[in-house]
Parts: structure tokens; sequence; C-alpha cells
């Protein structure tokens, strides 16, 4: 199946989004409102279809948008309705917002999966009208053996997250950072969130 087979038959077709490697759309299709990925040039089908895989694997414990079509030149996916994280997050609300990425992060540590952007989720976090914070776009995810995920969301938190972590010193953060690089262990994992969210009420 490609995409011109069913672009007609898509409802409300749009664009949403360009990068260099694909498209973007958003449609109704059977039923389901859908984002559909489709790459610009016959080379970029290859990370398209790595991306369904990638895709694949995270949706089982519930990260990222779940897959629902596997085209020869496309994928689709669930739309996940929602604003960008730069357009949500506050004082009131990073800490919660911050602390869901943590816990996706670490999953995808565990996993062997490296997304590669969690230094910058303000550009690839959609948090929905509950406030959950859904991952998106994973084309540049792989498998790696020493996947940096928290320690990249570290950096954020280090960098543009830190007016929001009054309290932590970067030094301290560089220290468990290298810990848990080191040996990414539960307990490590702990000290990061224990540290980062001493005195906050509910963590």
């Amino acid at each position: 199946m490609r995409f011109e087979d069913i672009k007609s038959h898509i409802e409300n077709l749009e664009t949403i989004g360009k990068g260099w490697r694909g498209i973007v759309y958003k449609g109704r299709y059977r039923g389901d409102v859908l984002a559909f990925k489709v790459p610009r040039d016959e080379i970029h089908k290859k990370a398209i279809k790595k991306e369904a895989e990638i895709l694949k694997e995270v949706n089982r414990v519930g990260i990222g948008g779940r897959l629902k079509i596997v085209g020869d030149d496309f994928i689709a996916y669930e739309f996940i309705e929602g604003k960008p994280l730069k357009d949500v997050i506050n004082e009131e609300n990073a800490k919660e917002l911050i602390y869901q990425l943590l816990m996706q992060a670490r999953e995808l540590d565990k996993m062997g999966i490296s997304k590669d952007e969690m230094h910058r989720p303000y550009t690839n976090v959609i948090v929905d009208k509950e406030g959950k914070v859904h991952l998106i776009d994973f084309e540049r995810a792989k498998h790696s053996k020493k996947p940096g995920n928290v320690t990249q969301l570290l950096h954020f938190v280090m960098t543009a997250g830190k007016r929001f972590f009054p309290h932590i010193e970067n030094s301290k953060i560089i220290k468990l950072a290298k810990e848990y690089k080191r040996q990414p262990s539960d307990e490590n994992f702990k000290k990061i969130v224990n540290y980062l969210y001493r005195n906050s009420g509910d963590f």
C-alpha cells in the first residue's frame, strides 16, 4: 500500500509538519484521526521504515503515537491532540511534566533505544489536555548499547529547564549523571529523581 493509493480516501487531509526527510499530514482514515509520515524522497523510505520498527517497540510500554499502518512508502500513527511542551510548561506544572519525561527516558534506556533528542524536549514533546506528555518524532531513534536519554534530559534540566529547579547545583547533577552513565541502574536513576524532587511534595 502506497500513500498515493489511500490519499483520496483520507478526510480533511492537511500538512502539519515538514522535515528534511519527510512530510507529516493529519487526516481521518477509516474512522481514526491519524498522522501520516511520508518521505520526501525515495532515499528516505528506509528511515521511515526504521521509525516504524522503533514505534512498535516503544508502543508496547505506552510511549509514542500508536502505530496504525506501515505502508510501502509511509507510516501512520494515532494523532496526538495537544500542544508542544514549550507552549504549555510553566512554573506550576514543570516538575510534573519533566518527571513524566524522566520516567519515559528511563524506560527507553532500559529498552536500549536512544531517541537522541531528549536534550531538546521543547520541540518533540506534546502535552495533551489531561497533562500527559507524549514523545513524538522517532526518526532519529536507534538501538544502542549505551542509550543516553536520561542524561540528555538532565542536560536540558541544567540549561533551559534550570529555572524550574532553582535548588539544584549543576555540579551535583553532573556527578549523578556520570554515575548513571557508568552504571544505568534503577538505584542510580532513583538518586537522580530524589535529588531533583527533594522537598517537592508528592514526588
